[in-house]
């Protein structure tokens, strides 16, 4: 497929070329037939230097303007080089007609505007903006692949970090701790624990690769990590899930970072415990909690990087963080 579509760009460039040098070669028959250029003067020379200064400043602009536009490749070249014709048109004009005046104190007839035009557009624009336009196109393409490249990487080395964040050993210990006073005081409750245990590393094991998982299977992994929090700290944070649609897609283990650092970086305790909700709004999910902040905790800012960037580079969207002086809220967008 892609050898296909290269040979028929090559073919249709070659055409291009062919065909510019056909009428390029018929334009200066005609020129040197009935015209009166003298192509042997230095003032001809610097006309057709500034003729292709002002083809390139033309060509540049009207990539610049379409490129906003955001049309599909083929359609940004053929665009782009009709616009530059338009834009060379006009500012040629004007550089011919003030060269007439100012510097040979004549006027410009219509016949004589239209004849310059049809020349240097023939001899230099076409050339030019053709040649510079495929630059263009290729530059920007070479620069996409490398984006591409970084952004992939990017990704990867994310999905690591969270990975790693989800499976780093304090996590391991202070559960298996818990665990340990569990097998002692309540043997029934600690296989409780386990359960949740295994099923929580599970789904951190089977879902970190992917791109997204549904709503309803992140809330009761969401429901499993909670209970685990619950056993750990007992009262010290209140946990409100309130959502009925459970429709929807969302970027897997997204709900737990957003426990996770709501529980690392505030303040609970069972006389003032952190209150902590889960609810939906339209096509977002809200996690918010009181904003308790403690002094002693320095987050990498990893969880709400990885949120943002996954959102921003998977799918277009944007990951908000809002506080105020008693709350803070993420606002993640279901797809």
């Amino acid at each position: 497929m892609k050898t296909k579509k290269l040979i028929f760009n090559l073919f249709f460039a070659l055409l291009f070329i062919v065909l510019i040098n056909a009428v390029q070669t018929y334009v200066l028959h005609i020129t040197k037939r009935f015209g009166d250029i003298d192509f042997f003067k230095f003032s001809t020379h610097v006309f057709g230097i500034i003729s292709c200064i002002v083809s390139l400043a033309s060509t540049i602009i009207a990539w610049k303007i379409t490129r906003k536009i955001q049309l599909k490749k083929i359609s940004l070249i053929a665009s782009a080089l009709v616009l530059s014709l338009f834009i060379y048109a006009v500012l040629q004009s004007i550089y011919y007609i003030a060269l007439r005046l100012i510097i040979y104190d004549l006027s410009t007839d219509f016949s004589m505007l239209v004849g310059n035009l049809v020349f240097t557009t023939v001899i230099f624009h076409l050339y030019i903006s053709g040649l510079s336009l495929a630059y263009f196109y290729f530059e920007e393409n070479a620069q996409t692949k490398i984006n591409l490249q970084i952004t992939e990487k990017e990704k990867e080395i994310l999905h690591f970090k969270i990975l790693k964040k989800n499976l780093e050993p304090h996590f391991l210990f202070n559960n298996l701790s818990v665990l340990s006073g569990l097998v002692k005081k309540s043997p029934h409750e600690a296989e409780m624990f386990i359960e949740d245990f295994s099923d929580v590393y599970r789904y951190f094991l089977n879902h970190s690769e992917k791109e997204l998982v549904s709503l309803k299977d992140e809330l009761e992994f969401l429901k499993k990590y909670i209970s685990l929090m619950k056993k750990r700290f007992r009262n010290a944070y209140n946990f409100k899930i309130d959502i009925d649609n459970e429709s929807g897609y969302i970027l897997p283990c997204s709900l737990q970072l957003c426990l996770e650092n709501a529980i690392k970086h505030n303040r609970g305790s069972e006389e003032k415990p952190l209150q902590i909700n889960i609810n939906r709004i339209e096509g977002y999910i809200l996690v918010s909690n009181d904003f308790k902040p403690v002094d002693f905790t320095h987050g990498s800012g990893v969880g709400n990087q990885f949120l943002q960037k996954s959102y921003e580079l998977n799918f277009g969207k944007k990951v908000n963080f809002k506080q105020t002086d008693t709350l803070f809220t993420v606002e993640i967008p279901l797809i």
